[in-house]
């Protein structure tokens, strides 16, 4: 019998190796495990990109982007109606109370306007988006349903219950 690193060699079974990897397989292989590794995380990374570049991974981004736009929008209005209650307990206290903070209120409540208005046009540029994945990546017959499922008319309220 004659023995070779890592292995037996026995004339009536041939090459017989040892089971499992020990710490002198990884010395005497070390440039094959870093091979292996690089090799897996390139492999894990051209993955990626090749999901992220199909029709499914952009209708994911998109709803993504689509979901961050309207949760923007829902902080708008919140602010806007916390402004909107400032002011008004400001002018039913409006003799006690100086013009110039009044002013400022209502500058705010301007100012809360125009981020909803510009969160409500992100929302529709990012409700556009979606719709051009969907007519550019899918097939036809997939539109409406994708459509139905993804972009619900305005105003639709999709909680289970509302009291």
């Amino acid at each position: 019998m004659v023995r070779f690193r890592n292995s037996v060699a026995d004339g009536r079974f041939g090459l017989r190796y040892r089971s499992g990897m020990d710490a002198g397989f990884l010395l005497d292989n070390w440039a094959l495990v870093a091979a292996a590794l690089v090799l897996t995380v390139v492999l894990l990374f051209v993955g990626n990109r090749l999901w992220a570049r199909s029709g499914r991974g952009q209708l994911t981004a998109r709803r993504r982007s689509l979901r961050q736009r309207r949760a923007d929008m829902r902080r708008a209005e919140v602010l806007l109606a916390k402004r909107e209650r400032r002011v008004e307990k400001l002018r039913a206290r409006a003799s006690s109370v100086k013009p110039r903070l009044i002013s400022e209120a209502k500058e705010a409540v301007r100012d809360a306007e125009a981020l909803l208005k510009i969160a409500q046009d992100q929302v529709l540029i990012a409700e556009n988006h979606l719709r051009k994945v969907i007519l550019e990546e899918f097939p036809p017959r997939r539109h409406e349903a994708l459509r139905r499922k993804y972009l619900p008319p305005a105003g639709t309220d999709r909680r289970p219950f509302s009291f």
